[in-house]
């Protein structure tokens, strides 16, 4: 029959009748209960049918197929029925007389009692099941009559209220009872299995796209149609949907019931369904943050199409005292200049539903635009904000400056590295390449002097092999002249004794500043710990300035020139008329890299070094950074109130002296009972952060000095997320999705989130968006 028909048709009238029940039992202390039961013509029983009893709320008890099934016809149909009598039969339990009582009702909607079978069942497993088996059996056939342990923790009503099975049918249900107060019963007539394969085909389809997204990896090929499973080009999403459908049985069948125009497989709908996804990363990380005051970190970089991206990421301490830095947003600016980017950064931190009144900090670049004190970015946002908010000059680009600055004070320093670049383009020749087989050189980049710290390594791993391949290449005729001939040039200048000493002094400065490089781009990295680190690779730099470090980079450096590969030349001495004189100019007679040289460029190297890194960090010890060290356990002035006060006046909050008083004995306690361990502001917190919550004032302390940060490492970090993704293959996708896709697949612990806990969530949220031809709740 139509449905629509049989919605038309009135209702049929059913004659009154007297329906006689009678409750009998042996073995339950004789007790037995005569009802006489009265069904109108609504086929409800309704509350005087009972005498001296009332019915919440009314149900219909039409004979349904249940009752085929061994359940009694008396439970409801359209609502839970919940009979309510003086009295309710008696059962005997370990020697005690035991019966249900109508109290249990309360709280729990579901629960329904059979007077016929003396019994409880749950509506919603009743009815909303999906299979057999799927519920516990008790509730849904059998029925319950353990009045024992009926309300026993891990048993009765509450290990079932507590089961999936029961929470899946709860939702079903209640979604049907907001449908029908909304006026919506023909939309949901649809077969509640029907559903089921429905919300398991689009959880199919969502599973899919978090793999992709997670993993960086292209959803879209030139077909998107799915019909064009099995066509080439069609794309990673239809190809793993093809994979699924051939190791899922359930969803080959759910498929054969999924209408044609409704596959879902578009990219219309994969950008609503990473939009959705990407939203409900967002609204975590805000839940996370909290009231917690955060650190703005921005950075920006253009990416092949001259678009500027802006990634803005923010540090907070959670309410488990974690640090954490999570990248908010990815968005684009129209212009480059200060006003544009402090406008970006306010409206992207409000538009997630953060409240900038809770920036502790800001950490940027150098570059003017941002550090600018009258009119960069860091001096904007305070003004529009009308507080005190300290930039952080980004440590990772302060120790790139030095190592570039000090490096190309000497001219003989960057010749080296001119004949390292050299070396890479040459030996990237294919006809060079083929023959060599030692580790890849690395390309040197201006932006990041680890690449030049790579660069040295290989070369003094693999100086020797070097050395043959460009003698063998000069020797050669089967090369051209050209390469030839620039083979030779660089035989000359790699076998120089010069060139294996610059080699060996660069690599061991640079290695000493190589672990505060890591330590600052680690998430949990404090601008305490970063100052401390950097103060650590300073004084290391510095020790380096003594007449037994030359001489052990000068023996290290002729081992690796034996006697055979350095170049004849003519011994060129000294004029004997200038033998009584002292010398400070070249004079155009002496060998131009002899020890005595050599010895001059190592300690001028190591001079400016030292020197760069005391300008560029000699700031930190203003009244901030002495608050800070006023935390660290390890400091004589550790929770000094008059030290700590600056950090605390950034949000206008305040010590109580006796909290302070109290927390500090606490703490030194503590620290001196476990002398072996290091002790840090983030441990602290971690460990005793619980106990300190009864001291406010002294966890705010803490958490400040953990919010600052030291680095925009983060941001670089989404930028070769963004380089990953948007490929050369790629560059058609606009920036909405772009920015999802890079946020996803950045905080991919949240991203997977959406497959499992959040699937609810995710399914809700698409189906919101507009009306769907599958229907889903």
């Amino acid at each position: 029959m139509d449905i629509r028909n049989w919605l038309k048709r009135p209702p049929s009238k059913v004659a009154d009748a007297s329906v006689d029940i009678e409750v009998s039992s042996n073995n339950r202390g004789g007790c037995s209960a005569d009802i006489n039961v009265s069904c109108c013509s609504t086929s409800c029983l309704e509350s005087d049918s009972l005498p001296s009893t009332s019915t919440t709320p009314a149900c219909s008890r039409r004979k349904g197929p249940d009752e085929d099934n061994g359940v009694p016809n008396d439970l409801g149909t359209d609502s839970p029925c919940q009979v309510i009598l003086e009295k309710y039969p008696v059962s005997i339990f370990s020697g005690k007389k035991r019966s249900f009582s109508s109290n249990w009702f309360k709280g729990r909607k579901w629960l329904e009692y059979s007077v016929k079978a003396d019994a409880l069942f749950c509506f919603a497993c009743r009815k909303f099941r999906t299979g057999a088996g799927a519920s516990d059996s008790a509730f849904t056939t059998s029925g319950f009559r353990d009045w024992k342990h009926a309300l026993g923790t891990e048993k009765g009503l509450g290990k079932h209220a507590r089961s999936k099975e029961h929470i899946a049918c709860m939702t079903l249900w209640m979604d049907k009872e907001d449908r029908s107060q909304k006026g919506l019963e023909i939309s949901t007539l649809v077969n509640t299995d029907q559903l089921q394969r429905n919300r398991y085909y689009l959880s199919s389809i969502i599973d899919m796209i978090e793999f992709l997204c997670a993993n960086q990896l292209p959803l879209r090929g030139d077909q998107d149609a799915f019909s064009s499973l099995s066509d080439g080009g069609s794309g990673l999403s239809l190809s793993l949907f093809e994979y699924t459908l051939r190791k899922d049985p359930e969803l080959r069948n759910v498929v054969k019931t999924i209408p044609h125009n409704a596959t879902y497989t578009s990219h219309e709908i994969q950008n609503q369904i990473i939009e959705v996804m990407s939203t409900l990363v967002t609204e975590e990380i805000v839940r996370e943050v909290g009231d917690a005051f955060y650190t703005v970190k921005v950075d920006g970089t253009r990416d092949p199409t001259g678009t500027e991206n802006v990634s803005i990421v923010i540090r907070f301490v959670d309410d488990n005292f974690e640090v954490k830095e999570r990248l908010l947003s990815v968005t684009t600016a129209a212009h480059g200049d200060a006003t544009t980017l402090t406008e970006t950064i306010i409206e992207e931190l409000t538009k997630a539903g953060l409240t900038t009144d809770r920036i502790l900090s800001q950490v940027y670049d150098g570059a003017a635009v941002m550090s600018g004190k009258h009119g960069g970015v860091q001096k904007l946002l305070q003004d529009r904000l009308g507080r005190n908010i300290p930039y952080t000059h980004c440590f990772n680009h302060k120790l790139h400056l030095v190592v570039v600055h000090a490096l190309s004070t000497e001219s003989e320093v960057l010749d080296f590295f001119g004949v390292c670049d050299l070396l890479y383009k040459f030996i990237r020749k294919p006809t060079v390449a083929v023959h060599y087989k030692c580790e890849k050189l690395k390309r040197l980049l201006d932006q990041r002097w680890t690449g030049h710290l790579d660069t040295v390594s290989v070369i003094l791993k693999s100086l020797g092999d070097i050395r043959s391949l460009l003698v063998d290449v000069s020797n050669d005729r089967a090369y051209g002249t050209d390469i030839r001939v620039e083979a030779t040039g660089l035989v000359r200048s790699v076998t120089e004794p010069n060139f294996s000493f610059i080699a060996v002094m660069v690599h061991k400065i640079l290695k000493l500043l190589e672990p505060a490089n890591k330590m600052l781009q680690a998430e949990n990295t404090d601008l305490l710990s970063a100052i401390k680190f950097v103060n650590f690779a300073a004084d290391c730099v510095q020790k380096l300035r003594s007449d037994d470090e030359f001489s052990e980079i000068w023996r290290i450096s002729c081992d690796l020139v034996s006697e055979e590969t350095r170049p004849n030349k003519r011994q060129r001495t000294m004029s004997k008329k200038l033998e009584h004189y002292s010398v400070e100019e070249t004079v155009g007679q002496h060998e131009r890299y002899d020890e005595t040289e050599l010895r001059r460029l190592f300690f001028s190297a190591v001079d400016a070094v030292s020197g760069e890194m005391a300008a560029r960090f000699g700031e930190c010890n203003g009244k901030l950074i002495q608050a800070l060290a006023a935390l660290d356990p390890a400091g004589e002035s550790f929770l000094d109130k008059t030290k700590l006060k600056p950090l605390l006046d950034l949000t206008g909050a305040e010590l109580v002296d006796s909290e302070n008083a109290v927390a500090k004995k606490f703490l030194c306690t503590e620290i001196d009972a476990l002398p072996n361990e290091t002790w840090t502001v983030a441990k602290i917190l971690t460990k005793f952060g619980k106990t300190l919550m009864t001291m406010p004032s002294v966890v705010t302390a803490f958490k400040h000095g953990l919010t600052l940060g030291a680095s925009t490492a983060m941001c670089e970090n989404s930028f070769s997320t963004l380089k990953r993704i948007f490929s050369e293959q790629r560059r058609s996708m606009l920036h909405s999705r772009k920015a999802h896709l890079i946020k996803l697949a950045f905080e991919k612990d949240l991203t997977r989130k959406c497959t499992n806990e959040w699937k609810e969530r995710v399914l809700r949220r698409f189906n919101s968006i507009k009306c769907r031809r599958l229907q889903l709740f």
